[in-house]
């Protein structure tokens, strides 16, 4: 047993070592957008649609639209769509319609087939667009004055074809905290998304928050057609701009738009364990593979450090140490302090093993999963594969 030890830690130690290096190339790789000064920006502005689909989110809506409606950006159009909401969203909507010309409402009251309930609103939205630029971004984005014409100066004069933005999160409490931390470890650098900068590179990453595209590209991915039955259809998004030789960047969005991703740990655990099963393509391999790799690079170093001797404990300490490293590395960008939240990492990874497990389970106990208040059967939504 103290051989297998030996060499599991060696593995996560090389591991995890790489991906503190990894960590500081992406930290490069991925800068704000505040920090960054566009290239050769045009002296006028193109036509932008801005697309807010939501469902049953009238708690709150009224600051997000205000934000999107204050914008400093002259050729703006605002499509709103109300999917299927039970409570006053739609109405809230048509109040911020009321006397601007540049926004319309769209009110939908039964979901087509063949299409997820936000996808379908989406897509819906796009096709009544009309501007240059099209930005997908969700109800519950607070965005500052000058987002917009910030990211459409920082687009156009680098010739981007899409942009997406890391947002602020507004998050309570100290497990929620690390918790989301840890994610974004996984998210830049397990998944690797800080490669979407990198040219040569065929990862591609979208984040719902602020997803901006030129109507072009969008016509030339296929519309959210391309990804209807996808509950990540953010990253499907990015994947299938990449995937085509589109131009794109991920950049840090701080100061310039936040989000209050989720309210508790329990609804962030709800929230993602959604995407996890999609997200490995339906695939037990993948889920396995995933699951013992989480267990044995991010948890299992924590527990050799009091549990082995000799060598492997060194090669646990290392691992370990590594593991925070990049962890630090990531909380810089974020805009967070490593400690405390630092003591929480290794049960946050354990908890995210356990979400892979679950949302695979649930799945499949389930026969499928339930998005915005609307269940998805798994026959339907395989059907969206790439």
């Amino acid at each position: 047993m103290s051989g297998v030890s030996f060499w599991v830690a060696l593995f996560a130690f090389v591991v995890s070592a790489a991906k503190l290096g990894e960590a500081l190339y992406a930290a490069r790789k991925v800068p704000t957008l505040v920090a960054k000064k566009p290239a050769g920006v045009p002296s006028g502005l193109p036509r932008l649609s801005i697309v807010v689909p939501a469902r049953d989110e009238e708690s709150g809506l009224d600051n997000s639209l205000g934000s999107v409606l204050a914008q400093d950006y002259p050729a703006l159009e605002v499509v709103l769509v109300d999917d299927r909401s039970s409570d006053g969203t739609g109405q809230v909507m048509d109040q911020a319609a009321i006397g601007r010309e540049n926004v319309r409402v769209v009110h939908i009251e039964e979901l087509p087939e063949g299409w997820l309930g936000k996808n379908h609103a989406v897509y819906l939205g796009a096709a009544l667009a009309d501007g240059e630029w099209l930005l997908f971004t969700d109800a519950d984005v607070r965005f500052r004055r000058d987002t917009v014409r910030r990211a459409i100066a920082y687009a156009e004069g680098h010739d981007l074809d899409h942009l997406t933005l890391v947002p602020d999160l507004d998050l309570k409490g100290y497990w929620l905290r690390s918790a989301v931390a840890f994610f974004y470890v996984a998210f830049l650098l397990y998944r690797g998304y800080y490669r979407a900068n990198i040219p040569s590179s065929k990862t591609g990453v979208g984040i719902g928050a602020f997803n901006l595209i030129r109507s072009r590209a969008y016509e030339e991915i296929g519309t959210y057609r391309a990804f209807a039955l996808r509950p990540d259809d953010d990253l499907s998004l990015g994947a299938r701009v990449k995937s085509l030789g589109l131009r794109q960047r991920v950049l840090g969005g701080h100061g310039l738009l936040s989000v209050e991703w989720y309210g508790s740990l329990g609804a962030l655990v709800r929230g993602v364990e959604k995407n996890v099963f999609p997200a490995l393509d339906y695939s037990l391999l993948k889920v396995a593979g995933y699951f013992s790799g989480l267990l044995t690079v991010t948890v299992w170093p924590f527990a050799g450090v009091f549990l082995t001797q000799g060598p492997t404990r060194l090669l646990c300490l290392g691992a370990a140490a590594a593991q925070l490293g990049a962890y630090a590395v990531v909380n810089r960008f974020l805009g967070w302090r490593i400690f405390p939240l630092a003591l929480g990492y290794p049960a946050c990874a354990l908890l995210f093993s356990g979400v892979i497990v679950r949302s695979t389970a649930l799945a499949l106990l389930r026969g499928g999963i339930y998005w915005r208040g609307t269940f998805y059967p798994l026959s339907l939504l395989k059907r969206g594969r790439p």
